[in-house]
């Protein structure tokens, strides 16, 4: 709907907040209240619309079906080896209990207390797209060779990666924790397009009604070299699809806005981490000179994740422009 103000957020910032609040990813296990407390006191100071909750963490619900988390410092959590070799091994892990995943049920605490501190805040949990599932899951050359040869094995592990987002999301949202999910997908943009239509976009369609049933909102987030699958990314069911710098949002807006929300496009490296006042002013100026209506069917976000790095400043100044400059 119009809003009286444009609507704005940031894209993910989970290792980004962990590292502003001063935790440890791997702590979360032990401290998930304590976790909540910081990261509800970091995001209470942010103007920002969506708070991307769980952001960085995709792949603990690996944990449940044997997967080994591998914590590298402040590197996003991922498998310390690939756990599908074959179609017979996705297919076999048919029923996935979070309860198998400690790290999972931790998180799923910590959401559930993020809710309570943070009421009134839009939150929005993040789990991997079925493709990008199936790049965590399996070894790349192996998944690369499939994607040319097998199409079973293609779809027995995106599948595979549906039961894994579904087992970590639908606990929150039946208990109406969350107002919504995000599903980056961006290793789409590696495979040919009739693969992604045939296979793929049916499974990221399959999350998104099963949130709907929920009441739950769909964000759909796509990084990489989009342009050639721009029209497709509707087709998922999305009500928001958040966009990678690299298109011009205004044509994306016109393709999307009589049915879905568009987001991004403000390209979160040379701008929101290593950009100045004056050049984030000018990059979110820019955005927005291209929407016809930015106060309807737009959210003001970056390109994608935020950057470890990231100042906090910048941040800030990024949240407060749509207010400056329009």
């Amino acid at each position: 709907m119009r809003s009286d103000r444009i609507p704005r957020a940031l894209f993910g910032g989970g290792r980004w907040a962990y590292r502003q609040a001063c935790l440890k990813i791997e702590q979360l296990k032990e401290k998930p209240d304590y976790s909540a407390e910081r990261l509800s006191d970091l995001f209470e100071g942010l103007d920002t619309d969506i708070i991307f909750a769980g952001s960085g963490l995709n792949t603990f619900p690996a944990e449940a079906i044997g997967g080994d988390l591998a914590f590298k410092g402040e590197q996003a959590p991922l498998l310390s080896f690939p756990i599908i070799q074959k179609a017979e091994d996705a297919r076999c892990l048919e029923e996935v209990d979070i309860s198998h995943s400690p790290h999972t049920a931790a998180l799923v605490e910590m959401i559930t207390h993020l809710r309570k501190r943070l009421p009134d805040r839009f939150l929005c949990v993040t789990s991997w797209g079925p493709f990008t599932w199936a790049m965590i899951l399996c070894e790349w050359n192996l998944l690369r060779d499939k994607v040319v040869s097998d199409k079973n094995f293609v779809r027995e592990v995106c599948e595979l990666g549906v039961r894994l987002s579904s087992a970590f999301l639908e606990p929150l949202m039946e208990r109406r924790i969350i107002d919504g999910i995000a599903i980056p997908d961006g290793a789409v943009t590696l495979i040919p397009n009739d693969l992604y239509v045939e296979i793929v976009l049916p499974c990221e369609r399959k999350l998104f009604e099963k949130a709907k049933k929920y009441g739950i909102a769909c964000f759909l987030h796509q990084c990489g070299d989009i342009r050639h699958q721009l029209d497709l990314y509707t087709e998922t069911g999305a009500d928001c699809i958040s966009l990678d710098a690299g298109v011009s949002i205004g044509e994306v807006y016109k393709m999307y806005h009589e049915t879905t929300v568009t987001a991004g496009n403000v390209d979160v490296i040379n701008t929101v981490l290593a950009g100045d006042a004056a050049l984030i002013r000018k990059a979110v100026a820019d955005c927005i000179a291209g929407i016809s209506d930015p106060f309807q069917e737009l959210i003001l976000m970056p390109s994608c994740d935020i950057p470890l790095d990231t100042p906090l400043g910048n941040v800030k100044e990024f949240l407060a422009c749509a207010d400056r400059v329009y």
